[in-house]
């Protein structure tokens, strides 16, 4: 394998990392890397343990003189998130990512980098290969499918854990010290449709170049939505003519902000297209001047296709109207504002909108750090799918990680970070899901403190990770585990 960063430090980590990088890693495709690090584990003889939905726990014994002191976990998640720019024909299920390092950032080209969370994988690694550390026993846990439903550390056995201290590396600002964060449910929404054949004019309708972002970190920026855009513009298209719906796909992501959407609409009868064409055209000029800030790059594209002499299939007009129906009315983005910090306390993501065969699935994530209000939110979006006939499920559900007002490891870690850095980190509750909750749950009297490099652009092609906030980040988490032990 060619390396990029052979003398960019820090030259262990980022060894690790491009290696990481090397092997396709997306949720629901991560034997492959959990083979990888089985594999490492057994080459130094340390003790490793993978489980059934593919986890591993690596065991390392303290360094010289600091065998017996109490025992530190680090910990991961190894999936990331897979979304790469139109037009790129790479297969990032089954082929590597394109590294790229340029100005001192690391991104990838046209895709996803997968720094979250690759990097805190890397430095775990780094922290089990280097023997010049000074660390108690290390517990290092590397987790599967985080990004779908942190449904591997739902999986994980954590009695073979012995470690009451966490450090997590799933955060993505330096100097950051995560306390806290939101508990997360799952939803889909599956409304059934009867499709029928029908011939007209097709009209194909883009909403492309929206900013998107991760629906945790990017929920109160105010960015657009492309799938509840399109309900929009399809709301304004119905009240001119009726059409029937052919297709509708929308974000890949439940916890990422859509950045597109298309649609597939047949006009029959009398109608003027005319008239549809301006309606699309006025829509484009409202939403470019309303997302101006937030999204400068929004772009609505718009092109028919004359079907009047071949079949096409569609929905009724019945269920499209329903269809139309449940994306106007659906909500979407931040609810409620912690009153105290100012941060999102309540929001929910639209982020997977598919037509396919006889249905329409929507996919929400919904966040609160107040469970009450994360049920409600729940319910309402259950109640209007009920209006409209359709089937709810909900998967994944995981709890808020609470603040815990007493934690000596919080405190031991701020002491250390004064004392490298001159100043105070920043102590912050998170509105992105973290897995500390439920390890929390499956430890009692756990510690836990999430930390990690700079990082830009997570759960888009636009990601990029900052070399030099990772190799303080490392120098801190070296200096940390030394405390530690």
């Amino acid at each position: 394998m060619y390396y990029i960063l052979n003398d960019v430090e820090p030259k262990l980590v980022l060894h690790y990392f491009e290696e990481i990088c090397a092997i396709p890693h997306g949720s629901h495709h991560t034997k492959q890397i959990s083979d990888y690090l089985v594999k490492f584990a057994k080459d130094r003889n340390l003790k490793v343990k993978q489980d059934e939905a593919e986890n591993v726990i690596i065991w390392k014994k303290g360094s010289a003189g600091h065998e017996k002191a109490e025992p530190l976990m680090l910990q991961g998640h190894m999936d990331m998130v897979l979304e790469k720019n139109k037009g790129v024909p790479l297969d990032l299920v089954n082929n590597p990512i394109h590294l790229k390092y340029d100005d001192g950032f690391l991104h990838a080209d046209g895709t996803t980098l997968g720094g979250d969370d690759g990097i805190a994988v890397a430095m775990m690694l780094a922290a089990l290969d280097d023997r010049n550390l000074v660390h108690p026993p290390l517990e290092c846990v590397f987790t599967t499918d985080e990004e779908i439903g942190m449904d591997g550390m739902a999986a994980l056995d954590a009695s073979v854990l012995q470690a009451k201290r966490l450090v997590n590396l799933d955060s993505e600002e330096e100097g950051v010290f995560t306390v806290g964060c939101a508990g997360g449910t799952h939803l889909d929404l599956v409304l059934p449709v009867q499709m029928k054949v029908k011939t007209g004019m097709m009209l194909h309708v883009e909403i492309a170049g929206l900013r998107g972002g991760h629906s945790g970190e990017c929920i109160d920026r105010g960015r657009a939505n492309a799938v509840m855009l399109m309900g929009r513009l399809l709301r304004k298209l119905f009240k001119k003519s009726e059409f029937s719906l052919s297709s509708l796909e929308g974000g890949s992501k439940d916890n990422a902000i859509p950045r597109s959407c298309t649609a597939d609409l047949l006009f029959f009868g009398q109608f003027d297209n005319r008239i549809i064409s301006n309606t699309v055209e006025k829509f484009t000029e409202q939403i470019q001047n309303e997302y101006q800030f937030t999204d400068p790059d929004i772009e609505v594209r718009s092109g028919w296709t004359d079907m009047t002499a071949k079949e096409a299939q569609v929905a009724t007009a019945h269920d499209t109207r329903k269809t139309v129906a449940i994306l106007t009315a659906l909500p979407n983005g931040l609810m409620e504002t912690d009153p105290n910090t100012g941060r999102p306390q309540t929001s929910l993501n639209l982020g997977i909108c598919q037509m396919k065969d006889d249905q329409v699935q929507i996919t929400y994530l919904v966040r609160s750090s107040i469970n009450s209000q994360k049920k409600y939110l729940c319910s309402k979006v259950k109640a209007i799918g009920e209006l409209a006939g359709a089937r709810i499920d909900t998967t994944g559900d995981y709890p808020a990680w609470e603040y815990q007002k007493d934690c000596p490891l919080r405190d031991t870690l701020v002491e250390v970070y004064k004392k490298a850095y001159g100043k105070e980190p920043k102590i912050s509750i998170t509105h992105g899901g973290l897995e500390c909750g439920l390890l929390a749950a499956k430890i009692p009297g756990l510690q836990s403190v999430s930390l990690g490099p700079d990082m830009e652009g997570i759960h888009t092609p636009d990601e990029k990770l900052s070399v030099e906030s990772v190799r303080r980040t490392w120098d801190f988490l070296v200096r940390a585990m030394e405390a530690l032990a």
